[in-house]
């Protein structure tokens, strides 16, 4: 039996069908994956980066934009929109830090 192997790398993907939840996981289970096993320090700032995260992160919750019943006045568009900031956010923190896989 031929079992497939799957990269570390393809397992860390983001979406556009992903929560922001899921998405903010899936960035943070990656960025403490590198910071606990590679020495890359000198490399990336990984307290910057979580700070960041942190900050998009708590936009999102604030906005409750994986609960649809924020009542701060924006649009259903808007919300969109932002989600869709949101995660472009964490797509590209996702593949930045995927060149620390290589």
């Amino acid at each position: 039996m031929r079992v497939n192997a799957v990269s570390v790398a393809d397992l860390f993907e983001v979406s556009d069908s992903d929560t922001v939840w899921d998405a903010w996981l899936t960035t943070v289970n990656l960025l403490d994956m590198l910071e606990h096993t590679h020495k890359i320090g000198q490399h990336y700032d990984f307290a910057q980066a979580r700070d960041k995260i942190a900050k998009i992160y708590t936009i999102a919750e604030s906005h409750a934009i994986d609960k649809k019943v924020c009542t701060c006045g924006l649009s259903d568009a808007e919300h969109a929109l932002l989600k869709r900031k949101i995660l472009t956010f964490f797509k590209l923190q996702v593949s930045n830090l995927k060149h620390f896989l290589s």
